[in-house]
């Protein structure tokens, strides 16, 4: 079984695994939360998956068949995605700035890294670094174990989405619209690129390109080296979520409710599929299929190679999560406060939790 740790799987974010959804229209089970489920997107280490809900708690659940394991109350008001590592689980909080390590088996409460401003932004953990922004414009990347702030990097607007990793930097997108570069190991800058208005999303890396959206409705693939551009796509709104990358395609979402995919290299649209509202979710790329979520209320499953549609699930409800999938599932939270797994090899039933009282 393929891990999905933390949002869009790796430090690099590609949001691919090779491993493709068992049944990916059969419902295996799902929890209901006492709040909404917004852009906090589950993760799955082994056994386990993991989701926060505007309720103010993070749950651990089963990841085979929902069964309740424990719950950690942060607070938080719906924005909590974690990140998960052999035994620690890192969770930021938007209400009271902290990022906390819990123990990924009980959810007990190891270490808290207070920083000055509501953290929105998912954990980037990665060769002993926990890497995370905060609204107060600070990067901050601390001793996974310890919680110890080992470097601290300014940028010139809030970081509130994920950074990611590629080789020796660590790359984020803020609400100023500039993508910075840092040296991993000492938060040195090393380049800044401009976009045309606020980055609201992660950016993604795969060879010599990091590709970020932005509200000015474009798609920026950037030279990893210099910060210089190399190619970018308009899509019809603005991009709020990140990108996937696999078999030399980039999978695009936007807010104008089409999934694009687009050549690597060159950045040409080599297919389209529109949905019936605008998409938040970021896509991910399972194998030989894209799955995303939209405000139309489906999850979606394309073909990765022409973009048909191969399958659909109604959640009756608008999807601003991002589906993980590991162990042949797809899990996705939505805006009822629902966490839903789809697929898998079992053959039991729909199983239904509710939240511990």
């Amino acid at each position: 079984m393929m891990d999905w740790p933390m949002f869009h799987r790796d430090p690099a974010r590609t949001g691919y695994t090779p491993e493709a959804p068992e049944s990916p229209e059969i419902l295996r089970w799902v929890l209901q939360t006492g709040g909404r489920i917004f852009f906090a997107s589950p993760t799955v280490l082994g056994s386990c998956c993991y989701c926060g809900s505007r309720d103010g708690f993070l749950y651990a659940m089963g990841s085979a068949d929902g069964s309740f394991i424990w719950r950690f109350r942060t607070g938080d008001e719906g924005n909590l995605s974690t990140a998960v590592e052999e035994r620690l689980i890192f969770a930021g909080s938007s209400r009271d700035g902290c990022l906390r390590a819990l123990r990924a088996d009980s959810g007990t409460l190891l270490w808290t890294c207070q920083t000055l401003g509501p953290v929105f932004a998912t954990p980037l953990v990665t060769d002993g670094l926990v890497v995370i922004g905060s609204s107060d414009c600070s990067l901050y990347a601390l001793e996974k174990n310890s919680g110890k702030l080992i470097w601290e990097a300014k940028t010139g607007g809030e970081l509130r989405y994920a950074a990611c990793r590629s080789g020796d930097l660590v790359i984020v997108g803020a609400s100023d619209g500039i993508l910075y570069a840092f040296v991993f190991e000492t938060g040195e800058k090393v380049w800044q690129y401009k976009t045309g208005s606020a980055i609201h999303c992660t950016p993604a890396a795969c060879g010599n390109l990091v590709l970020t959206g932005s509200d000015d409705r474009n798609l920026h693939a950037v030279d990893l080296l210099n910060g210089k551009e190399i190619w970018h796509f308009r899509t019809e709104n603005a991009i709020r979520s990140s990108c996937a990358i696999a078999r030399e395609m980039v999978i695009l979402t936007s807010l104008d409710g089409r999934c694009y995919a687009l050549d690597l290299d060159s950045g040409r649209m080599l297919w389209g599929y529109r949905t019936g509202d605008s998409i938040y979710s970021s896509p991910a790329i399972a194998g030989e299929t894209v799955n995303f979520g939209s405000n139309d209320g489906y999850l979606y499953g394309l073909e990765l190679a022409t973009g048909k549609l191969s399958w659909r699930n109604n959640l009756e409800s608008p999807i601003i999560s991002s589906p993980a999938v590991a162990g042949g599932m797809i899990f996705i939270g939505a805006e009822n406060g629902c966490l839903y797994a789809f697929g898998g090899s079992s053959r039991s039933g729909k199983r239904t939790s509710k939240r511990k009282k």
